[in-house]
């Protein structure tokens, strides 16, 4: 708004034609005409009252011409400025009959009109000063301003009258010094309460746009009702009584005469500037103003009264229009205070969290919440006291030392604790500084979110969890169980049909007791799956780790697995990298168990071609080796969105496998878990119709003072 003020003057001051062509009839706005002619008559009538009362009083108290000028400016626009001039020259002529063809009305006037133009100009331009006195350094340059303006004008001003004659030379001081005073206390008077009260109205009035209008005090900083309470007519009436009051104590009674009251007048102003702000401070002054220069009437005073009732009237006027200004500042800052606070509660009431602010010593400074039963007790209680004082050592322990972190690192940090509230409740804190105005943390937010249902739910579910791990061991335990109680018939099953076919039997009863004895060995198979796979859930597997010859091992397996492969017309075959050592340390039977499966697998599921072990040494230390197993064949292959379930437990890629193939599906899920013991992983690579390439690693120890030690056999490899 500042800056359109300043464009505006800008723009009216830098064409003198544009101000000339307002006044036209041709380009003329009738209601600035109408405003001109309502200005010239107030002019002529003000500086006859002033006339007037020079005459029964005795001196100028005030000359209210020049604060109707000065408002007029600062309000319209310099544009009206050769209308100061043409109103002064026809009250020169008309009030002071001085010669219209003489020199001195056109340079009195002529200063006067230029003199308070180029006020209104710095005023607007240079100093931001608008007129609405918001704020009390705005007020601070206009007095400024204006006392040094209208000193130099009245040094200018006075001229004239050395010029006219009517007064001496060693006069010219005094009529300095009340030509100033007179018209400051007119600019500190009437034009104040013109630029608030009167000026806004009469722009729009002037320009027939809103947006123009000064920016006045909000009504909340200024209560001026539109429809007044009984309690604020009351007080209105009250307050008028009291400048009544002041005027007649200090002019007109009995003590008057015997004292110098004036500074009673001091009273009312500080009464009604501090109630109603720069509104009530402008028009209480303007009021006892008045009122002063009709009690001169009826009351006269000597003349040593009347120059302090002069200086008085202009340090009242300056008071008033301070101490007004500074009660509607600190009124609209309130407001404002309120408005942002409002603000701030509405943006709390919309999330879901307590925000707290704290000192460096936990103290509560602030809190804001939407709901108070999330808080140890009551707003009311926590402000101002410690939270060590409502929360228990263990749980506040630890925030306090989270409070010392964030102060001394200038980093946010989050816990979580708990209250009882009755009911027992979590919340997550997030922690961080807040920075004075030297950069240094000074305070602590922090601000709280309830998980309470989120802290069930984890309960909940560790509770499930333990639960069903809680199953799972008790079915594993079941399975190892029952496991050895089959097993102890069934080994006892075997060995008698191994008796009785050493026995002589019938072909047909051989043919019978042999199918008794695969058909035993099948379900002893299954029964020890079952309980390695028990073993292995229930945690109770371990591995014995011992010194072993790989390529002794690999040579034990493998023609085991040799006669499976022959029956099927398949080619089994191996190698090893030259860097494989020979003497490892770990557990050689799993590790059998792990390649009988694999080998296993591929010789069940590939009908024509070959099968390949390939052995490689993939990380070497002093200590250790790491060794990368590959067992590939010609099979059926498995397809891409089977292969992560076929090392689940009981599960095959596909369940027409089981009928052609048979099997229980634990054989890979055994030796995923037996890779992982001996930490390593297993994965697959196939095609389905191609074959598949089952991977797993596997680290081994080596013996403490032998180096790895690398056979011809490993450079052969070779059929079985």
């Amino acid at each position: 708004m500042r800056l359109l003020y300043r464009k505006q003057s800008a723009i009216e001051a830098s064409s003198l034609g544009g101000a000339w062509r307002a006044f036209f009839p041709w380009t003329c706005n009738p209601r600035r005409v109408f405003v001109g002619v309502v200005f010239i008559a107030l002019h002529l009538l003000l500086d006859r009252a002033t006339v007037v009362s020079h005459m029964s009083v005795g001196t100028d108290v005030w000359y209210p011409p020049a604060g109707l000028a000065l408002a007029l400016l600062m309000g319209l626009g310099v544009s009206y400025a050769p209308l100061i001039f043409v109103s002064g020259f026809l009250t020169s002529a008309i009030n002071y009959l001085l010669p219209v063809l003489g020199g001195n009305i056109w340079y009195v006037n002529g200063v006067i009109a230029v003199w308070y133009g180029g006020v209104a100009i710095v005023l607007r331009r240079y100093f931001q000063v608008d007129g609405a006195f918001r704020s009390l350094q705005e007020v601070s340059r206009y007095i400024f301003v204006v006392l040094g303006s209208t000193l130099g004008l009245a040094f200018c001003g006075a001229l004239s009258f050395l010029w006219s004659k009517q007064i001496r030379v060693n006069s010219y001081g005094s009529s300095v010094l009340n030509w100033w005073v007179g018209d400051s206390v007119a600019l500190f008077c009437l034009t104040p309460f013109l630029l608030v009260h009167v000026m806004p109205w009469l722009r729009v009035q002037t320009t027939h746009s809103s947006s123009a209008i000064v920016r006045s005090p909000k009504p909340e900083t200024d209560p001026w009702p539109r429809s007044p309470n009984p309690r604020v007519l009351f007080e209105l009436f009250a307050q008028s009584a009291g400048i009544l009051a002041s005027l007649y104590i200090a002019l007109g009674s009995r003590f008057s005469r015997e004292y110098q009251l004036f500074y009673i007048f001091f009273l009312p102003v500080i009464w009604i500037a501090v109630r109603k702000g720069v509104r009530g401070a402008t028009a209480a002054t303007l009021l006892l103003n008045v009122g002063a220069i009709l009690m001169l009437n009826s009351f006269p005073q000597e003349p040593n009264r009347l120059i302090s009732l002069q200086v008085l009237m202009l340090v009242v006027s300056v008071t008033g229009l301070c101490l007004g200004t500074l009660i509607t500042e600190r009124n609209q800052a309130d407001q404002e205070l309120r408005e942002s606070e409002g603000r701030r509660q509405a943006l709390i009431s919309t999330i879901d969290e307590v925000v707290f602010e704290f000192d460096v010593n936990g103290t509560y400074k602030n809190i804001w919440t939407a709901d108070e039963s999330l808080l140890a007790r009551p707003k009311a209680e926590l402000l101002g006291r410690r939270a060590a004082e409502f929360m228990a050592p263990e749980v506040i322990d630890p925030i306090l030392r989270i409070f010392k972190r964030v102060l001394k690192t200038g980093l946010g940090e989050s816990i979580e604790y708990s209250l009882s509230l009755p009911a027992r409740k979590w919340f997550l804190a997030r922690v961080t500084p807040i920075p004075s105005a030297d950069g240094k943390p000074s305070a602590i937010c922090m601000t709280a979110r309830d998980i309470t249902a989120r802290k069930l739910a984890e309960e909940q579910l560790r509770t499930t969890s333990e639960a069903a791990e809680a199953a799972s061991r008790a079915k594993s335990q079941f399975l190892a169980n029952i496991s050895h109680e089959i097993r102890t018939p069934m080994n006892g099953i075997l060995g008698m049909t191994d008796l009785v076919l050493d026995t002589p039997v019938t072909p047909e009863q051989r043919e019978y007791l042999e199918m008794v004895k695969v058909s035993g060995d099948s379900l002893m198979e299954l029964l020890n799956a079952i309980l390695d796979l028990s073993k292995i859930e229930a945690g109770k597997l371990d591995l014995e780790p011992i010194e072993f010859l790989l390529p002794l091992r690999l040579a034990e397996t493998l023609k085991m697995m040799q006669f499976r492969a022959r029956q099927k017309g398949l080619e089994l075959s191996w190698h090893s990298a030259t860097d494989v050592p020979e003497l490892l340390i770990g557990d050689p039977m799993r590790l059998r168990q792990i390649l009988v499966n694999l080998v296993g697998n591929a010789i069940k599921f590939t009908e024509h071609g070959e099968i390949v072990l390939d052995v490689q040494a993939q990380k070497i230390s002093p200590e250790s080796v790491e060794l990368h197993f590959r067992v590939q064949d010609s099979g059926i292959g498995i397809a891409d969105d089977k292969q992560a379930m076929i090392f689940e437990a009981f599960t095959q890629a596909d369940s027409s496998t089981t009928r052609k193939y048979g099997g229980t599906g634990l054989g890979l899920a055994i030796t995923s878990r037996l890779v992982d013991l001996m930490g390593g992983r297993i994965w697959v690579e196939s095609v389905p119709g191609r074959g598949s390439t089952f991977h797993f690693t596997a680290t081994f120890g080596l013996p403490r003072g032998d180096t790895a030690v690398v056979t011809s056999w490993q450079h052969s490899g070779g059929a079985l």
